[in-house]
């Protein structure tokens, strides 16, 4: 199998839309039907919301906060229901989230970090079901960046509650084959 990855020369919001025309493209090819975007301002979720609108798929947003404390406008709330599409928040939901994960995934880039982060919120929300290969979509925040924000990482991930991701002892009891959960890249910065 060959596949094409796209490296950015920088992070941030200027690749948002780039970044959803490949991960729509690659849903497509793979036919997955399950897209998560992240989005803390909404800025991904509409943009998401436009690009995604021709195919059959469903969006799963994650945002950080919980319900009660968010800063989804309620506008691009009743879109993503009326569309069909979920929203969950991380604050809303019990998970595993080791620092050393944190720290390796984003060795690769901040936004492969939220990418298996968000999979790991939707699977324990309920929003996609352990197994299901899905499109993660993330991105480089922008706190101590000016150019964060935004979308500019992709991948091709099968679904996993954090406690099964994180567990390594049992490593010998699963082949290798079945021990790779991030299937592809699709995008990153380089």
């Amino acid at each position: 199998m060959e596949e094409k990855i796209v490296y950015f020369e920088s992070g941030g919001k200027h690749n948002t839309e780039a970044t959803l025309k490949l991960a729509k493209e690659r849903a497509v090819k793979r036919n997955i039907k399950y897209v998560l975007v992240a989005s803390i301002s909404g800025f991904s979720a509409e943009k998401a919301l436009v690009v995604f609108k021709d195919i059959d798929v469903r969006l799963s947003i994650v945002s950080i906060g919980s319900s009660g404390r968010h800063s989804i406008p309620e506008i691009v709330k009743e879109q993503l229901k009326r569309s069909g599409h979920r929203l969950c928040f991380s604050g809303d939901v019990e998970y595993e989230w080791p620092d050393i994960a944190v720290t390796a995934f984003r060795r690769l880039s901040e936004g492969i970090k939220v990418c298996v982060q968000n999979m790991i919120v939707a699977t324990e929300a309920g929003l996609i079901t352990a197994g299901q290969e899905t499109v993660s979509v993330g991105g480089t925040g922008s706190r101590n960046y000016e150019k964060g924000g935004g979308l500019d990482t992709a991948i091709v991930i099968e679904a996993m509650k954090s406690s099964d991701f994180f567990n390594l002892e049992d490593t010998a009891a699963f082949p290798k084959e079945e021990r790779r959960k991030i299937k592809e890249i699709i995008c990153k910065p380089r």
